[in-house]
């Protein structure tokens, strides 16, 4: 029995002469969130007959051409105790939900669709679902790639190579700068202060589940497809006791207004800080390479030896790797470049 339903029990001892039981309802709840992908006509449809068929969307962006759908449902595990007679003792809760990923080509028609299911117990039951299905999900659609998982709860959305470089081209403006950022082969933090404020993760090396992500490699291909060689095997910046091998690794792009900038970075699980001015110019594009030695000292971890590379031209190494566009529910790009943001 898993850790928090044992804890469950344990409070439970003095009412329990003889055995528990759990009672799980719906036993299942897919069926309350269908499949309609197939309703969607590809290659025929605009996004207001998307809509007439899913509703309204979780997210969406014109300028990044998707439509996002959330439709969630529930499931609940009741353990009882008997004494002799049955009495439940808590109540706990998965919710499950259907994503649907739809893009739409130049036409303002639908061009790809994919859909799946994952499974969200409460924060505090994280490591302790109800059933271990679901547990992550990689939806992949034209050129984008969304996906969540154990290690990532809330909604993430990379940008393949191809649409990355169309927007790099057309983000910066007069008023101010785009630096996009990226790991060097070494150590890499993951925290950024700019000017003193607030600490923000820079999700430049992304945690891959390796049990339910690289366990079928015809799905690992389809959801990289465009981004070979952008998985980085090692666990740097990451809890010392992490099961993560894998990450990902893929650029962020940072907008400064115009003059000298001060940029922080940091790790979140390790020690170790590093800053570096930048200067930002009218409608520039600048390219940082972030890197650094891990550190181990008895019980502590450290990034030392910091070295960051600026240039004007992109970097080989970062040639391959995907864009941030959404990373655990918030946005690292304007959804509407040139229009504000649009978080629906």
């Amino acid at each position: 029995m898993v850790f928090s339903r044992f804890f469950l029990l344990v409070l439970a001892m003095p009412f329990i002469s003889s055995c528990a039981f759990d009672n799980i309802s719906p036993q299942d709840p897919t069926a309350f969130i269908p499949d309609r992908s197939s309703e969607i006509k590809v290659g025929q449809m605009t996004r207001e007959g998307v809509r007439g068929v899913l509703g309204n969307p979780f997210l969406s962006s014109t300028y990044w051409d998707f439509d996002l759908f959330r439709a969630e449902t529930e499931q609940t595990d009741v353990p009882y105790a008997i004494t002799p007679w049955p009495i439940p003792f808590a109540r706990i809760k998965d919710k499950l939900y259907r994503y649907t990923l739809v893009t739409y080509d130049t036409k303002g028609l639908t061009s790809a669709i994919a859909t799946g299911i994952f499974r969200r117990p409460t924060d505090w039951r994280s490591a302790s679902p109800i059933k271990h299905d679901f547990q992550a999900l990689h939806l992949r659609a034209g050129e984008l790639m969304f996906y969540t998982d154990f290690f990532a709860l809330q909604e993430n959305m990379l940008v393949t190579p191809t649409a990355r470089d169309n927007f790099l081209q057309l983000a910066p403006s007069s008023a101010g700068c785009l630096v996009v950022i990226g790991c060097g082969d070494r150590g890499c933090g993951d925290q950024l202060a700019v000017d003193g404020s607030k600490v923000r993760r820079l999700p430049m090396r992304l945690s891959v589940d390796s049990f339910s992500f690289f366990e079928g490699s015809s799905r690992r291909l389809a959801w990289l497809k465009g981004v070979g060689g952008s998985i980085h095997e090692s666990n740097d910046g990451l809890p010392p006791s992490s099961l993560r091998n894998y990450s990902l690794q893929t650029l962020v792009a940072v907008k400064l207004p115009v003059g000298e900038h001060d940029l922080e970075f940091s790790s979140k699980y390790l020690d170790g800080k590093h800053s570096i001015k930048v200067a930002c110019h009218p409608g520039e594009l600048t390219y940082l390479m972030v890197s650094a030695s891990v550190h181990e000292h008895l019980i502590t971890h450290s990034l030392v030896d910091w070295q960051i590379e600026q240039t004007d031209n992109m970097p080989e190494s970062f040639e391959n790797r995907p864009l941030v566009l959404l990373y655990d529910g918030e946005w690292y790009v304007d959804v509407e470049p040139g229009r504000g943001l649009q978080h629906q």
